[in-house]
């Protein structure tokens, strides 16, 4: 998720079912053209495509698919069994600026990246689509597939090694911000294994004044680190709208380094700046 962030990314709406019917709330960028989207849950990119219709237009597909529609109907039913799970499904975004030119002839940025995300992170929902597009190509059994995605080869970039991104855009090696010699303030949480195994972990009632906006990107110092982890705030996973913070493979790779149920501090220095420590962090990771 944060490799999205990185490039643009914003969330543009929430899917919701509402007496039964599949619904979404947008928050921006419904009227756009040209976009690329994505829909994420609980930190991790399911699906990415592309259109040149309004994202608004796109989406209705996915509300009301058509009896041909095989990926609409793919997604609506994919959508709706995470929805009934209690599980957050938002859509994020990234609209053509139009600013891209070769010569005199326009550059489609959102159809030039789709191929290379999907590629890239391998999307469940991508990857099974194509795959039942290869079973059922090979059976001669003829199928209109919507906005179906690049075929992904099988030798594709594993997720940690694609889309390298300049150091610029990962982070400085700045320390959290010193313009106050104590932080903001704090809470606390339990190593579940769940943030273990995701990179994510809920912050709670504790939480809730302390941290940013949903949407909003976030600095995750861990330990005693200098470069911070880039990651995002939720506000739409936990029922009760309190912050759950995303830190993707970076901080999952950090939390591995602790025993799970371990004990977790995290000093706020401002809304979109924190670091987490442990009494267990080992001097590897300080």
């Amino acid at each position: 998720m944060n490799r999205l962030l990185h490039i643009g990314f914003q969330v543009a709406g929430d899917w919701f079912l509402e007496d039964g019917a599949l619904r979404i709330s947008f928050r921006q960028h419904a009227e756009q053209r040209n976009i690329l989207y994505a829909f994420v849950c609980d930190g991790e990119v399911k699906y990415v495509g592309v259109s040149t219709q309004t994202l608004r237009k796109r989406m209705a597909g996915y509300r009301s698919p058509g009896p041909k529609s095989t990926t609409n109907i793919r997604n609506n039913r994919n959508i709706r069994n995470l929805l009934t799970q209690g599980v957050a499904v938002e859509v994020y975004a990234l609209p053509d600026s139009g600013l891209m030119h070769y010569g005199p002839f326009h550059l489609n940025l959102a159809a030039g990246l789709e191929s290379s995300i999907i590629a890239s992170l391998r999307p469940e929902w991508n990857i099974i689509a194509n795959r039942l597009m290869k079973e059922q190509t090979r059976d001669g059994e003829a199928e209109l597939v919507e906005l179906l995605p690049t075929e992904v080869a099988d030798d594709a970039a594993p997720v940690d090694s694609a889309l390298d991104i300049p150091e610029a855009i990962h982070g400085s090696n700045a320390e959290p911000p010193e313009v106050e010699s104590a932080p903001q303030g704090s809470f606390e949480f339990t190593l579940q294994p769940s943030y273990r195994k995701s990179g994510f972990f809920n912050g709670g009632i504790a939480a809730n004044d302390l941290l940013g906006a949903g949407g909003e990107r976030l600095e995750i110092f861990f330990g005693d680190e200098t470069a911070p982890i880039r990651g995002t705030i939720n506000r739409t996973s936990a029922g009760n709208k309190t912050p759950r913070v995303f830190g993707g493979r970076e901080l999952q790779q950090r939390f591995l380094t602790l025993p799970e149920l371990a004990p977790m501090y995290v000093e706020v220095w401002s809304p979109t700046s924190i670091r987490i420590r442990s009494e267990l962090l080992t001097s590897a990771n300080r």
